[in-house]
């Protein structure tokens, strides 16, 4: 079904519309090692040439738009994606015969674009050369810094309604019912298809009753009494006790190279600011008070 509505979405005749929301093929850079079989022509519009490059690149492009296309292959939406190649060729040509490539509106449109690729490129190389594995691993001796390691229980638990459920599923405990087996036949919690298992938690995972109990007991503990909740009544037992253990660096490198990426960026628009002859006026053309924006108001 889904594979169907992408096709027929993919497919719709009002190019008009179409033109707007996806968008135009560019074709794609063909690397000096491909070789033909590997990108073949697929189409040819009198002389244009559509490849298979092309598709693929228009696919992701689409895939913004469309998450869903993103993971079907692309013999799933070849047909109409060529189709929407070939219609984009056609609006192109059709432009260009009417002299469009002159006309005002396209200019201003071309220089918009020029400007956001170039803010684009400026800042990825910006980011690639003044990014360094040094940063990142200082970034990440500061994350270690700031998330020492602290006490982690395993538990599981059994939630129920009622203080009485509650002591009643201590008093089976005690003549040796399984946990976990009472959990998945008892608790009304999420966690009960699990047979109670919470995994591991710190004391601020949980809310403070709950935590205060699971952190005074000893592994292999069962609460001697039900301990409340705002969800309900609980019996606890805890598995175990650990210190946690931060991330290895490379599973948050990622993330703390995007963090690293920011600041540079933050300080070079600072720089450039700073150098900038930056004057601020408010939607009414006039000068904006210096109090509320803190730059000076324009002369």
């Amino acid at each position: 079904m889904a594979v169907k509505f992408l096709r027929a979405a993919l497919s719709a005749s009002v190019l008009a519309t179409a033109a707007l929301a996806v968008p135009t093929l560019v074709a794609a850079p063909v690397l000096a090692q491909d070789k033909a079989a590997e990108n073949p022509v697929v189409a040819k519009v009198g002389k244009d040439e559509i490849r298979r490059s092309d598709l693929i690149a228009m696919k992701e492009a689409m895939a913004q738009q469309m998450p869903q296309l993103a993971m079907l292959p692309l013999e799933a939406v070849y047909r109409p994606l060529l189709e929407r190649a070939v219609d984009s060729k056609l609006l192109a040509r059709a432009a260009a015969d009417q002299g469009l490539a002159k006309s005002d509106e396209v200019k201003q449109r071309l220089k918009e674009a020029e400007e956001r690729i170039m803010q684009q490129v400026y800042l990825e190389q910006l980011v690639e050369t003044q990014v360094t594995d040094a940063q990142v691993k200082a970034a990440y001796d500061a994350f270690l810094k700031d998330n020492p390691p602290e006490p982690e229980v395993h538990a599981r638990h059994i939630l129920v309604k009622s203080e009485e459920e509650a002591k009643d599923v201590i008093a089976q405990l005690k003549k040796g019912k399984d946990f976990a087996e009472l959990a998945t036949e008892k608790s009304d919690g999420p966690s009960g298809s699990k047979g109670g298992d919470l995994g591991y938690f710190t004391q601020g995972d949980m809310v403070p009753e709950f935590a205060a109990a699971a952190f005074a007991m000893k592994p292999g503990d069962i609460s001697e009494s039900p301990v409340q909740t705002q969800f309900g009544w609980h019996v606890i037992k805890v598995e175990d006790r650990r210190q946690s253990q931060p991330p290895a660096l490379e599973e948050v490198r990622d993330q703390l190279h995007q963090q690293v990426a920011g600041q540079v960026i933050e300080q070079k628009m600072t720089e450039l600011r700073t150098k900038a002859d930056v004057k601020l006026f408010g939607l009414d053309g006039k000068d904006l008070p210096a109090e509320n924006t803190g730059d000076k108001p324009a002369q």
